[in-house]
């Protein structure tokens, strides 16, 4: 019979081993699953080119010792191993973080991220300016969150893929168009730094990604098709003050508020919103 989710109690322990777990339950059924050929490599190798290992960007910190797949889907779960030099290895109840040197020492992580989009993605916001009869105003996605089983907005977000994306710039260009249903305008970075990675996801998650803002986009008169798990997206204009209630309300996706705060500060240095309070509500 299939396997429930519902049925699986909390557990403590580490991501990588209840995943482990997982995969051979389903293993041993009729399900869809299958486990995931593990795909490990020591210090003295380097991991099969077909699935990279996350970046470590800037520079590393530590030597990676060990590190193996076990688990990937949408995301693919590294189980690593990092070992750090005695100069990096200060006790943690003494030194309050700093470098004051130790034994070294070799500590295991579990770490997600999406391998096959090259680990990096982009956010965009579609900015439309006032007019004389109406306020400026920023379109937004309201789609399932899976994590939290619920719906949540986010500006039109998507992955790279190396097969027809040559940079995350066509990244934020395609995704305004197929979940936002809008193209053309003009599209900015976001981030100075153009030779940055880009924002980290989160702590234990090596995905990146750039923010984008696109002044004045259009309808799109051909938008592609969405993909199957994109069939809840609602797509929703407002107004800006409207716009950092939904930033600040809970429901919001982080990389998504970042991308709204960069581009809400790059407007407003280029005098292109106006005095807040003034700026108008949702608009229809």
């Amino acid at each position: 019979s299939a396997l429930s989710f519902r049925s699986l109690r909390p557990t403590c322990m580490p991501v990588g081993v209840a995943l482990r777990g997982l995969l051979c339950a389903r293993a041993s059924g009729r399900g869809k699953w299958r486990q995931v050929r593990r795909t490990a490599f020591s210090s003295d190798e380097s991991p099969s080119p077909r699935l990279p290992s996350p970046p470590s960007w800037p520079a590393p910190m530590g030597h990676i010792v060990r590190e193996e797949v076990v688990y990937s889907r949408y995301l693919t779960v590294f189980d690593r191993e990092v070992e750090f030099a005695k100069e990096d290895a200060g006790d943690p109840n003494t030194s309050g973080g700093n470098v004051d040197g130790g034994e070294p020492i070799r500590i295991k992580y579990d770490i997600v991220g999406h391998p096959k989009s090259s680990f990096q993605f982009a956010v965009v916001f579609p900015f439309h300016p006032s007019t004389p009869d109406r306020p400026a105003e920023v379109t937004l996605i309201r789609e399932y969150i899976q994590g939290a089983n619920a719906m949540g907005y986010s500006l039109p977000t998507g992955s790279f893929d190396a097969q027809k994306h040559g940079s995350l710039l066509d990244v934020a260009k395609d995704e305004m168009a197929e979940e936002a249903r809008l193209e053309g305008g003009a599209m900015l970075p976001l981030m100075k730094d153009e030779a940055h990675a880009g924002f980290i996801e989160s702590k234990w998650c090596a995905n990146r990604f750039k923010p984008f803002l696109c002044v004045d986009p259009s309808e799109s008169t051909s938008p592609p098709a969405r993909d199957v798990e994109e069939f809840s997206i609602q797509i929703e204009r407002m107004g800006l003050d409207e716009l950092r209630r939904v930033m600040y309300g809970g429901n919001m996706m982080v990389p998504s508020i970042i991308g709204a705060q960069m581009a809400l500060d790059y407007l407003e240095g280029a005098g292109m919103l106006a005095a807040r309070g003034v700026e108008g509500g949702k608009g229809g």
